[in-house]
């Protein structure tokens, strides 16, 4: 094993994107890892899930987790368990206000 081997750090961070149905979710999702962003609207069931690499200074390998949750999944019962875990949970809309209400219900 060379040495830059043995001092490279893996990290792993869980991000979950939760929200309103139809509030750009998937969208900013997609574009944030595969650098792409789809035209047409296709509404996620249940949840979608990337993984974006990264490698910070200190030669730190970072692998986030992305997690897609369906703007219908909020109110249901798999919810705590999408979200268990999650170090960067991130309410997403058009009115972080608006969202944040609608996960308190």
């Amino acid at each position: 094993m060379s040495d830059s081997e043995e001092d490279s750090q893996d990290k792993q961070l869980k991000i979950v994107v939760i929200g309103d149905g139809a509030s750009g979710k998937t969208s900013l999702a997609t574009r944030f890892a595969q650098e792409a962003f789809g035209k047409q609207y296709k509404q996620t069931i249940g949840l979608d899930f990337f993984l974006k690499r990264i490698t910070l200074p200190g030669n730190m390998n970072v692998t986030l987790q992305v997690w897609d949750i369906g703007g219908q999944s909020i109110g249901g019962k798999m919810l705590d368990k999408y979200v268990y875990g999650a170090q960067v949970p991130t309410p997403w809309g058009l009115c972080v206000e608006e969202q944040l209400t609608s996960l308190r219900h």
